[in-house]
């Protein structure tokens, strides 16, 4: 009998444990998420919107997109450069791509004209889906890895929209002021079992660099593959500017008592649990961005600091009032329930607090840019 591909999914990680004896849980998670054509994210099978998982802000409207633009409009006029590069991480479907471009041809034909739109995917599914999506826009080429560019090769905007939550995590434990590693491996039953192991000295270095003391019996994640995505960004990025949107905090409210379980979750048909061994490549597995980390280690790799802001801020500061104000005016079906849908994305303790916006950027003098011209209030959530 032919193996479902859960199954298969399955039969590869127990495969692998019984080969190594046991496996990290970042191993694990990364098996479970990218494993070619079985993972969640490279399976064919829908994972965003109504019948999937989760929602992302270009999914629900495409104000999100279009205030983007906005942003990059005034990145080009800044740069003043003639060929400019806007590179996604990670395009999804393709819908924030759709719209950003679509914003451009319409109102700035000009900058779109000078603009080379690369998208960085791996999954074959997505590209699929992307481009049949992006056929009218001539100006768009896909990239299967950013190291696949040249050193300093990137002029304009290097962005990504809910990404660094989605990439795999090192699970630890703080026993006794010591701390452990996660690991998976199996019981006599051939079922899924943890063991610790002492961290090594990559995750205690990361722990010292970030000033990080974690609460005893505290269990949390460590990223060290957005340590190493970001670096790598800061590498490739001649002029310009990186944007990361993504749920998360800063390392001084990541790692409060009152997470002692860290902040790791799956995500099966809009419901949520902490079972990470159920549901193998069907369900998705997140945690929160330590966005101190992205600004450290961004300027290691050359990276300077521009501003740190909620996903509300950032879109009132491009104008999404305006929008608020045209549909009201229109007083229709079609602009009312857009309304209700651009509100999920600035809601208090909703989108709008929950995703953050990371700004960062590279040779360009007096680099204030609009999104961050009005901040939150100073606390721990926006201290980087």
């Amino acid at each position: 009998m032919k193996l479902t591909g859960k199954e298969e999914l399955i039969s590869i990680i127990k495969d692998r444990i019984k080969s190594e004896g046991k496996i990290s849980f970042r191993d694990f998670m990364d098996i479970a998420l990218y494993y070619p054509e079985l993972g969640y994210y490279t399976s064919p099978e829908e994972k965003i919107g109504g019948f999937g998982d989760f929602f992302t802000a270009s999914e629900l409207d495409r104000a999100f997109g279009e205030l983007l633009a906005k942003q990059f409009v005034e990145i080009y006029n800044k740069l003043k450069t003639d060929k400019f590069q806007l590179v996604e991480l990670g395009a999804g479907k393709g819908y924030l791509a759709y719209d950003i471009l679509n914003y451009l041809k319409s109102y700035h034909p000009d900058i779109h004209q000078k603009t080379e739109y690369i998208i960085i995917e791996k999954s074959p599914y997505h590209i699929q889906t992307q481009k049949k999506l992006l056929s009218e826009f001539e100006n768009v080429k896909w990239v299967q890895d950013i190291i696949d560019f040249e050193d300093e090769s990137i002029t304009g905007v290097i962005f990504s929209n809910e990404l660094f939550d989605a990439f795999p995590v090192h699970l630890i434990r703080k026993i006794k002021s010591k701390i452990y590693e996660v690991f998976i491996t199996l019981d006599e039953n051939d079922e899924v079992k943890e063991v610790l192991e002492e961290a090594n000295e990559d995750i205690l270095r990361y722990l010292k660099e970030l000033n990080i003391n974690l609460p005893e019996g505290m269990q949390t994640e460590i990223n060290l593959d957005a340590v190493d995505y970001i670096k790598k960004i800061g590498r490739k990025l001649k002029k310009g500017y990186v944007i990361t949107i993504d749920y998360g905090y800063p390392s001084a409210e990541l790692y409060k008592p009152y997470r002692m379980r860290g902040t790791l979750l799956c995500y099966y048909r809009h419901r949520y649990s902490e079972n990470f061994y159920e549901n193998v490549g069907m369900q998705d597995i997140t945690s929160h961005v330590n966005f101190s980390a992205l600004k450290y280690y961004g300027h290691v790799a050359g990276l300077d600091f521009t501003g740190f802001t909620d996903q509300a801020h950032f879109l009132t500061n491009l104008g999404l009032m305006d929008i608020f104000a045209q549909l009201q005016e229109q007083n229709d079906i079609e602009s009312y329930e857009r309304l209700n849908r651009l509100k999920t994305l600035v809601l208090p303790k909703g989108m709008g607090e929950k995703f953050k916006v990371l700004v960062q950027h590279k040779n360009v003098e007096n680099p204030q840019i609009q999104g961050l011209e009005m901040l939150p209030y100073a606390s721990d959530r926006y201290k980087l």
